[in-house]
């Protein structure tokens, strides 16, 4: 539990020692979750720090209008949303779906709020890590638009995924994805039948799958 921890931002700088005292003063919760179950579902509220210690979880992003979503993988230790614990709306934005058997562990956030933000290291991590959430999305308002239709349509995926690394699955019609883009089905079909050519995704009917994304970030550069 304490490597787990330790490998999260939010710890790193803090001792052993320093968790262990707080922890134990604290109630910590287990849950093992079975496949596909639910950890965390949209618009509930967010009212505790939940960490996937074991396993693999998929969460999943749905557009307002519910015309497409966004599926990324997450593997243990993972975080999951602690910055909506924040805020005005303190509800989660995605779904969270354990993918096989997985171990969470929950800190009531009272305990959260009552007892690790003595740590002066662990609310400078938290401050950091907030602000750069804020700065890492002042920044992208600023970016150009790439070039090209593949780099279009990788940066429409990129600025809606939590992290632009590991496989994606993007449920959307092309003629959907068109609109966003400002191009022809036609074009985007060029486009993404181009990728598909060179082995970085995989096209099924309203499904784009991407088992690496990192290596599609030179079109959006």
């Amino acid at each position: 539990m304490y490597e787990n921890l330790l490998c999260l931002p939010y710890f790193q700088g803090m001792s052993k020692e320093n968790i262990t005292a707080i922890l134990d003063k604290i109630k910590l919760e287990y849950h093992t979750c079975n496949d596909k179950e639910t950890l965390c579902d949209k618009g509930e509220e967010c009212n505790k720090f939940v960490l996937l210690t074991k396993g693999e979880i998929t969460s999943l992003a749905e557009s307002p209008d519910g015309t497409y979503t966004i599926e990324e993988e997450h593997t243990a230790p993972y975080a999951i949303e602690p910055y909506s614990i924040f805020g005005y709306n303190t509800a989660y934005n995605r779904r969270y779906i354990s993918k096989g058997t997985s171990t969470i562990l929950t800190i009531e956030k009272g305990y959260f709020f009552s007892e690790f933000t003595k740590q002066n290291i662990f609310t400078l991590n938290l401050l950091n890590l907030i602000c750069r959430r804020v700065q890492l999305l002042n920044s992208s308002i600023w970016e150009y638009t790439p070039a090209t239709i593949e780099g279009r349509i990788i940066a429409f995926i990129a600025k809606r995924c939590e992290s632009t690394q590991g496989s994606k699955r993007v449920n959307i019609k092309m003629e959907r994805l068109a609109g966003i883009i400002c191009e022809t089905r036609l074009n985007i079909s060029r486009a993404l039948n181009n990728l598909q050519n060179q082995g970085l995704l995989t096209l099924s009917r309203k499904e784009i799958y991407i088992p690496n994304f990192e290596k599609l970030l030179p079109y959006i550069k």
